[in-house]
């Protein structure tokens, strides 16, 4: 991994920055969360801001698959009202 001085995508800090590997869903919910702008989605990282984000993750991994859901239109047992995929809004007569 490449180590540079230059300005955090996330904190806009200047420090000693490098591009970090999070997963499309752990990228994802950090967004969702607002704990990432998403212009700093896969843009290097100082390490305070890497290791903060982590411990989010880490901390909020039950939150994990609700938050993907919620993102993706689906409605979840807490009664968000997100429209499911695949369902018709249309009644069908009785």
């Amino acid at each position: 991994m490449q180590s540079l001085s230059q300005i955090c995508s996330n904190c806009t800090v200047e420090s000693k920055c490098r591009k970090r590997e999070f997963s499309v869903e752990a990228w994802t919910v950090l967004v969702i969360w607002n704990e990432v702008q998403a212009a700093a989605v896969d843009q290097p990282l100082c390490d305070e801001c890497y290791n903060e984000l982590r411990e989010t993750l880490i901390d909020r991994a039950s939150d994990v698959a609700e938050a993907l859901l919620v993102g993706a239109g689906v409605k979840t047992a807490g009664g968000s009202k997100h429209a499911t995929p695949g369902r018709s809004k249309v009644r069908r007569a009785s």
